[in-house]
């Protein structure tokens, strides 16, 4: 067992190398300079991140932002969280997506290898705003299945409790995460209760450990927003403004309200600081873009629905300019078709494999693989219809959870052909006796 152990600590540690290799030396920007509005100059203390956490309800991940301040104030930089922890999460998100494959050799160098491309390419897609939490999403999604594998295999509660913190950090890291979180959790109940120890106190002691992490990080931050700020449900308090520009074709009312990037700076030029958006008046204009939004949309339904379409339709066009950055080249077209066909795997996945659990009479969400390319398109359709102008960044966010769900679409058609060509066999055999 320890010999297993070592060779899949070794064999984990070449992938994550090999991954290293095609994103080594590129740089993110930290989450707590999200849209410039924290002078970094003023967080001195412990006491001064306490203060930044409790007043915080928009844009930086409140667990990541933390432990940035934290780190700042002992050491006054950043360069940790923007060029080493950055190449680093994004090589352990691929990694996981080879090693969540079955275990067959050519499919995991299959995907070994396209997942070099993407990588390759898709870092340099993701300069264009290099959000240093971006590749933290995949690494903590296919962290969180692993998880829940290791506990199907060995019922350990241990591996539960990590899970749920995975899930925790996942809902910290993306605002729409909140209303995915949920469902995932009812997926797990569901899966913990037919699948823990039969005993009550082996069932309890299952779901608490999968449960607690959950109730007590991100129920507990949510809870923390909702009491001390306007009963905001999100922790994010400018989501109307990223959902104005994903629906300001639709609508000229909703093109000519303020735009986020309207609201005022406290300094401009190389060292801009924004106004704080930490405040009530921001969430209210916020929710006011909301409402203006979903009221065109019921005005026109079936157009709406239209718009909807042509959001998805461009997001799975697998767009890579972002501002003034559009990066060209052979290497940029193949990588916009690859991420194209695994979008477009990813949706017919769902579907199929949806179609073959239910004639089954299975729940689907209890196949793993099939859950996974579920949620994925889950977020895949949150952010097309929740923002535009970053689909190349969100894109990458998810690349390792779309290459994953590539090769457990390869993997299922080479069963699919070896099954048809024992039955072919069987047949011939049948027929020559």
């Amino acid at each position: 067992m320890g010999i297993d152990r070592c060779g899949n600590v070794a064999r984990f540690l070449l992938i994550c190398g090999i991954f290293l290799v095609p994103v080594w030396g590129y740089a993110a920007t930290a989450s707590v300079t999200w849209m410039r509005v924290l002078d970094l100059e003023t967080i001195r203390t412990v006491g001064d991140v306490w203060n930044h956490l409790a007043g915080l309800r928009t844009g930086m991940p409140p667990v990541l932002s933390t432990l940035e301040l934290l780190w700042w104030v002992g050491f006054q930089d950043l360069t940790l969280f923007s060029s080493v922890l950055y190449p680093v999460t994004i090589a352990l998100a691929f990694t996981m997506a080879v090693l969540i494959q079955p275990a067959e050799p050519r499919l995991r160098i299959a995907v070994l290898i396209l997942g070099l491309f993407l990588a390759h390419r898709g870092v340099a897609v993701h300069a264009g705003n290099p959000a240093n939490y971006d590749p933290l999403f995949a690494l903590l999604t296919l962290g969180y299945f692993l998880l829940v594998r290791a506990w199907l295999r060995g019922r350990r509660p241990g591996t539960l409790a990590a899970a749920g913190l995975c899930l925790s950090l996942l809902d910290l890291t993306r605002p729409f995460m909140v209303f995915l979180l949920p469902l995932f959790m009812a997926v797990e109940i569901h899966r913990i209760v037919g699948t823990a120890p039969p005993s009550a106190r082996g069932r309890a002691g299952a779901l608490a450990a999968f449960l607690l992490p959950v109730v007590i990080l991100s129920g507990g931050w949510h809870l923390h927003v909702w009491l001390a700020h306007d009963q905001q449900l999100t922790w994010t308090n400018v989501s109307g403004f990223n959902l104005q520009r994903a629906w300001e074709e639709f609508d000229p009312d909703i093109r000519a309200a303020r735009r986020l990037e309207e609201l005022p700076r406290v300094r401009e030029g190389a060292n801009e600081l924004w106004a704080d958006l930490n405040t009530s008046e921001v969430y209210r204009e916020s929710e006011a873009l909301k409402s203006l939004v979903v009221a065109r949309i019921l005005e026109e339904p079936f157009r709406a629905a239209g718009h909807v379409l042509d959001r998805l339709a461009v997001f799975a066009s697998a767009p890579t300019r972002m501002y003034d950055r559009d990066p060209q080249g052979v290497g940029i077209t193949v990588y916009r078709g690859a991420v194209t066909a695994l979008v477009i795997t990813l949706a017919g996945y769902v579907v199929a494999g949806a179609a073959v659990l239910i004639r089954r009479r299975s729940w689907p969400w209890l196949d793993q693989r099939w859950w996974l390319a579920a949620s994925t398109l889950l977020v895949a359709v949150l952010v097309s219809v929740g923002e535009r102008g970053e689909e190349g960044r969100f894109l990458f966010s998810i690349l390792p959870m779309l290459l994953a769900v590539g090769g457990f679409a390869v993997a299922r058609g080479w069963r699919s052909g070896h099954s048809e060509k024992f039955r072919s066999r069987r047949v011939n055999d049948q027929q020559s006796a």
